[in-house]
């Protein structure tokens, strides 16, 4: 799959996991810290991100309260756009757009993020999904808030999303 606008760590590749959905996967050992991809595409209000064919959508990263970033056609999505969500990964943000390892990742492990980590949608834009990555912090349901639950935001502290770690670090301040 061609590359347009981002770029994926050249240890890594789009896999086919057990359930049947593509994933993004270690061909190498990565160490902790390891930049793991730069993501790029259309700069697009929350309300504009597009779902394609058969329902599929949610490609695009959340980078503010307003936008997302990512492809606006079926036809651009890329390689960094297949990291799939699990309720314990092994990779998290440096910034908006650098997703980096958390800890070391072993060859031929998926990489994945909390989506928890990225997501902050407005009142009247739900966002539901079911989990089923089976760590022992499977939250089960994947909410468009769950960066408010404070466990999350104790266990990813340095890992959200830019915009969302300054709403975390100011509600923390505030509580001092």
């Amino acid at each position: 799959m061609p590359l347009f606008h981002s770029w994926l760590n050249p240890a890594l590749e789009v896999r086919c996991n057990s359930k049947g959905c593509r994933g993004v996967y270690a061909k190498d050992f990565l160490p902790a810290r390891e930049r793991l991809a730069i993501w790029g595409g259309h700069v697009m209000h929350l309300a504009d991100e597009p779902v394609f064919s058969g329902g599929r959508g949610d490609f695009a990263a959340q980078i503010e309260e307003r936008f997302v970033l990512g492809p606006k056609h079926e036809s651009e999505l890329e390689d960094t756009d297949f990291f799939n969500h699990s309720c314990s990964p092994n990779a998290g943000f440096k910034g908006q757009v650098f997703l980096v390892a958390m800890r070391d990742i072993k060859s031929d492990e998926e990489i994945t993020f909390d989506y928890g980590m990225v997501l902050n949608l407005p009142e009247g834009q739900p966002y539901r999904i079911e989990c089923y990555c089976g760590s022992p912090n499977c939250r089960g349901i994947v909410t468009g808030n769950d960066w408010k639950l404070p466990e999350l935001q104790k266990r990813y502290d340095g890992w959200f999303q830019w915009y969302l770690q300054e709403k975390i670090d100011q509600l923390k301040n505030n509580a001092e």
